[in-house]
């Protein structure tokens, strides 16, 4: 017994290790749409109960198809041996019960495909609740969380126990077709013991043969069930391993720059899929190599559109955006995406330390001059650990201003040709920004930049600005230029000048 468990359980294992490591890479593999398609606790639920399922497949259903024949075929032999008259007879009431109980596997795939999309909106709910557990706390939203949470788990248990209802379905079926086959035995065999054309001892032997029998086909009908719901599970599964479409190149993919080029973007627009705007449209600026373009805007103008489509999270349209006089479609995606770096307005941290953060697997000789170019050394300095410091669930333990900075000397440590800032500046007092951007100025081989921020303060120096209202450029200039002409620009300016650090109005 023990042999066959190892024999059939380890690939059953080994399925399961190899379906979790081919899924997690397709995971990091996916584009942006299908994140915001599938959450995290979805995927979640898929990873873990999903493939365990699939484990399950292999493991049980090779080893039970094995002993199920086996002992379907000894003992159907050792029943035709005795007589063959009571073998047919017993024959028909178990078939007609296993044909009852595959109407009711047939049902399993449905049913599991129902339990797993309930455990999914179930584990996504949990765990979107636990990341948002202060704001549920600051606002006292307990009652409303728990209020969401009693129907989806109420949805999973029902779920659950439209499973269990068909699984302990099958059994008394099995159990009363073997019980009708003892009745059989006894109104046929009875008479063939008083004629002598069987003997007590072959009517007991086949009697306990024909009760052997349920366990085999029970185990069958075990298997198949099994097999239904491995299927729902292969089917989710599909939802994420299937191929998905790379995105659309032009012909002949060209090398990234190897130094800060140059950006032309000639009327980009851009539409998020399903929306009846476009979040940019008819977008249009020149930046020289390692210059600096600022984008300034209300919430909602297309500032983050306009970064993904440069970092082509989101692809531009053909021969809207020029790197170099070279269409940003026909470079390499993997390549570009290791010359132009974005770090986003939210930033996200590990549970690691922070050296482990800002050097994802780099070289740890730099992490000191990043420090001091994130001005992070003296923030550093005052942890208890230093740099080996734990950062806690997504840098809990760090205060907001210095997880930007963390973030930003995660995209410095990247030496960018095209470094692309959204909005990092936020939490950082301004003689801190100050720092920041002279240090990123002062550099002799500074990437070309282009920052989002709704501080003016951090585009003064900017060699270009783009006002956005709605997707659409409605100023372009240098910070004295602007400052200078009536607009969201000027008011702001106004404002922040005086010490009120407020967004623009729409």
């Amino acid at each position: 017994r023990f042999g066959s468990r190892m024999l059939f359980f380890t690939p059953g294992r080994m399925v399961e290790a190899q379906v979790k490591r081919d899924l997690f890479a397709r995971i990091l593999e996916q584009q942006p749409d299908f994140h915001a398609r599938i959450p995290a606790g979805d995927l979640m639920s898929r990873m873990s109960s999903d493939v365990n399922m699939i484990r399950l497949m292999f493991g049980f259903t090779i080893l039970g198809i094995i002993n199920t024949i086996l002992a379907i075929t000894l003992t159907a032999t050792q029943m035709i041996r005795l007589s063959p008259l009571l073998a047919g007879a017993v024959t028909l009431p178990l078939l007609l019960g296993f044909a009852i109980t595959l109407g009711i596997v047939g049902r399993f795939r449905s049913i599991m495909l129902r339990m797993q999309e309930a455990n999914s909106a179930l584990s996504d709910h949990v765990l979107s609740s636990y990341q948002g557990i202060a704001t549920i706390k600051a606002f006292g939203a307990e009652g409303a969380v728990r209020e969401r949470f009693a129907p989806l788990n109420r949805e999973a248990l029902e779920a659950q126990l439209s499973r269990a209802r068909l699984r302990v379905g099958i059994g008394p079926i099995l159990s009363l077709a073997a019980s009708f086959n003892i009745f059989l035995l006894l109104w046929i065999g009875g008479p063939m013991v008083m004629e002598q054309r069987l003997t007590v001892g072959q009517l007991i032997a086949f009697t306990t043969l024909v009760t052997y029998l349920t366990g085999p086909l029970r185990g069958l009908t075990f298997i198949l069930s099994l097999f239904r719901q491995a299927q729902a599970a292969a089917e989710r599964l599909d939802a994420v391993m299937r191929p998905q479409p790379l995105r659309p190149d032009l012909p002949g993919p060209r090398q990234a720059p190897t130094q800060a080029p140059g950006l032309r973007l000639q009327g980009l627009s851009y539409r998020y899929p399903g929306a009846g705007d476009d979040a940019l449209h008819d977008v249009s600026v020149e930046l020289a190599p390692r210059g600096t373009l600022g984008v300034f805007g209300p919430t909602g103008s297309g500032k983050s559109t306009l970064l993904r489509c440069l970092a082509r999270l989101n692809d531009p349209p053909a021969e809207t955006v020029w790197v170099d006089g070279v269409d940003v479609r026909s470079i390499d995606l993997d390549g570009w995406r290791d010359a132009a770096v974005l770090v986003p307005q939210r930033a996200f941290l590990f549970s690691e330390s922070v050296s482990d953060n800002i050097l994802l697997g780099g070289d740890p000789g730099s992490l000191e001059g990043l420090l001091q170019r994130a001005q992070l050394d003296v923030d550093m300095a005052a942890l208890p650990h230093g740099v080996a410091s734990e950062v806690g669930e997504a840098g809990l333990t760090l205060s907001g201003g210095q997880r930007q900075r963390v973030a930003l000397a995660r995209g410095l440590a990247r030496e960018a040709k095209l470094l692309l800032l959204d909005d990092v500046l936020s939490a950082v007092d301004h003689a801190t920004e100050a720092r920041l951007i002279e240090q990123l100025q002062a550099q002799s081989d500074r990437p070309t930049t282009v920052i989002v921020a709704n501080r003016i303060s951090a585009l003064r120096h900017a060699d270009v600005i783009l006002v956005l209202e709605r997707g659409r450029v409605v100023a372009r200039g240098t910070h004295e230029a602007l400052a200078e002409q009536p607009g969201i620009y000027r008011e702001a300016w106004a404002r922040q000048s005086d010490g009120e650090p407020v967004e623009p109005s729409p």
